[in-house]
């Protein structure tokens, strides 16, 4: 259906694509994965036609994409982080002017099609209101809506979420599960887990080339590249380094959280994942620096929390030794699995694990 054959694009002498091929097939779902600059969002415009590329030619139906290619705009919708929603007009005429000024649709025409696409996306009630009058997620909502108006054979999403907590999020992630099985899907996200449960194939950028690609549990699950590797376990994982006790701990809880509501989870779930670290830290030694890692199991509801200090000669979370014998209470209470083993090159390994019981409460 889309097919890039050699597409490279630099930007005053910065190169952001180099010479990337890609085939994306009819009625598949493709999420592009990658860190901040790796090119994805450049690769999204050029496919949508909005930048030309400097070399390389890209296909839509067997025709090439081109700027002045009318029906580029009818048969693809695209949808960006930042709603791209006109604020001194309401929903429905945010969605009724590119049928009326594109496709030369009669006023009538063009709001049933924008109710009809209001409806989709469980909307048709706010037709009346202006953005600033939505939420978040409504008013991402929306600007898929605004794309559907259009009747396009594939959606282009850049970053669909990344600016919506996660209430919204679920929203617009419930409207994208039902257009999966209607239209053709492509998505840069950053978000993992989405990637994982929504795609049907996986690509993986980085300094722009395609690095990796192949279904969610291959790329994400099994990645064969080192930056894949590095990418995966940088966004799976909460890695914090802790060089004495004077440490940021304000900076540590906001990351903490950020890292639960990455996953949906509850705020009594991150106030018992922060408990369970800032217990942790009572009873380890702080000025010798230690490693934090806080990973969420894929396979089921459950953190854990490991890390890496100094060894002292005993164990720390043995009640012989603990000093702050309250803290060690908690975990206890907190912590469905606690295991203490040293790696024989000096260093103590402690491992914890926070189970569904605790994180579901929402």
């Amino acid at each position: 259906m889309i097919e890039l054959s050699h597409i490279s694009k630099s930007f005053n002498g910065k190169v952001a694509l180099n010479d990337v091929s890609l085939h994306i097939d009819e009625g598949e779902t493709v999420c592009i994965l990658g860190s901040t600059g790796s090119g994805k969002s450049t690769l999204m415009r050029c496919i949508a036609g909005l930048e030309k590329q400097d070399e390389g030619t890209i296909l839509f139906g067997g025709a090439p994409v081109s700027l002045s290619n009318s029906n580029r705009y009818r048969k693809m919708g695209m949808v960006f982080q930042n709603f791209s929603l006109f604020p001194h007009l309401n929903v429905l005429h945010n969605l009724t002017l590119a049928p009326m000024k594109v496709l030369g649709y009669a006023a009538s025409d063009a709001e049933e099609m924008a109710m009809q696409a209001l409806a989709s996306v469980g909307l048709a009630e706010k037709r009346a209101l202006f953005p600033r009058e939505l939420s978040a997620g409504q008013r991402q909502r929306v600007a898929i809506a605004q794309a559907l108006v259009m009747q396009p054979s594939v959606l282009l999403l850049d970053e669909p979420t990344s600016a919506l907590d996660p209430v919204s999020v679920n929203e617009v992630l419930n409207v994208l599960r039902r257009l999966k099985k209607e239209v053709t899907i492509v998505i840069v996200t950053h978000a993992i887990s989405f990637a994982q449960e929504f795609a049907d194939r996986v690509v993986f950028m980085a300094d722009g080339q395609v690095c990796e690609q192949g279904t969610p549990n291959e790329v994400i699950n099994n990645p064969q590249r080192v930056e894949t590797r590095e990418f995966m376990s940088h966004h799976k994982n909460l890695m914090y380094e802790i060089r004495s006790a004077l440490f940021d701990r304000h900076e540590l809880n906001a990351l903490i959280e950020f890292y639960c509501n990455r996953f949906g989870l509850g705020r009594q779930a991150f106030h018992f994942v922060q408990l369970a670290v800032e217990e942790l830290l009572n009873i380890l030694p702080l000025e010798g620096g230690l490693s934090l890692v806080l990973s969420k199991w894929d396979d089921e509801v459950r953190m854990s929390l490991d890390v890496k200090c100094t060894e002292t000669g005993g164990d720390y979370l043995s009640t012989e030794n603990v000093d702050d014998e309250l803290s060690l209470s908690i975990l206890q209470g907190l912590c469905e699995v606690m295991e203490e083993s040293s790696d024989g090159a000096g260093n103590r390994l402690i491992h914890i694990e926070i189970g569904q019981e605790r994180l579901l409460l929402k």
